[in-house]
């Protein structure tokens, strides 16, 4: 047995009817859509901030045999 689905206020959604008339399919297009939109806002910032990660890395204080001293001689806030 189908558990009972209910709208937001509070009343009990015939889902026979609902997809005998069609009325689902016009329900999921929106849900649809706002997931590709979602999907594709997330993809584009986060090209952007690769991108700008390529742009302004500076691989001189990431790398290298003396990084952590130069790292640690920088003003850098200490956490405590």
């Amino acid at each position: 047995m189908r558990p009972a689905i209910f709208d937001p206020f509070g009343e009990r959604l015939d889902l026979r009817s609902a997809q005998e008339t069609g009325c689902a399919a016009a329900r999921r297009r929106p849900v649809r859509t706002r997931r590709i939109i979602g999907a594709v806002l997330f993809w584009a910032l986060a090209a952007g901030l690769i991108t700008a990660r390529g742009a302004f890395f500076d691989p001189s204080t990431a790398f290298g045999p003396d990084a952590p001293a130069r790292v640690a001689a920088s003003q850098a806030p200490v956490l405590r």
